[in-house]
């Protein structure tokens, strides 16, 4: 009686050692330094809007070539140049030593809210603040990687000129 009471214990383990290791592995890591993860400077995990905000100024500073705290059309093309040939070369080094070296992507004449082709430091704050509203669906203070993930199909919708989708909870009348 022992025995078989020792035998069905064994295979029991066996079973569920077999079912843990087949449970789904965690999602890898977010990587610094690649979309919006490069704005989390205290590397949790999470964005804060000061945070996001300080990445703003960073990329703006970046982006402003002649330090008169305006970036014109003419400073983000030639980041963006600067950009692309650090990518083509494959330098991933910079002042803040992200793949983007610190060289202002991510900011389009889309921030310029009076038209004039000129985007100022509160002009990249208040798109950067807009941006972090939109994204924080909890409204917790904090930007998660879901949130993130969520925020993605948005951006892909917009640049093929289609509205996005209501997320389900939204589209439901409350």
């Amino acid at each position: 009686m022992h025995r078989v009471m020792a035998l069905m214990m064994t295979a029991g383990g066996m079973l569920a050692t077999g079912a843990v290791a087949q449970t789904v592995a965690p999602p890898p890591p977010m990587q610094h330094g690649r979309g919006l993860m490069r704005a989390d400077a205290n590397h949790d995990g999470t964005i804060t809007r000061a945070e996001m905000i300080a990445d703003a100024e960073t990329r703006f500073a970046a982006m402003d070539a002649d330090k008169d705290g305006k970036v014109t059309a003419a400073e983000r093309d030639a980041a963006r140049a600067a950009m692309r040939a650090r990518r083509r070369d494959g330098a991933t080094g910079g002042p803040d030593g992200g793949p983007r070296g610190g060289g202002g992507g991510g900011f389009g004449m889309r921030g310029d809210p009076d038209g004039d082709a000129v985007l100022t430091r509160a002009d990249a704050v208040q798109r950067a603040g807009k941006r972090f509203d939109r994204l924080d669906t909890n409204h917790d203070g904090k930007l998660d990687a879901a949130e993130m993930a969520a925020g993605r199909p948005m951006r892909g919708a917009r640049q093929a000129g289609a509205m996005p989708p209501l997320p389900a909870a939204a589209a439901q009348p409350q």
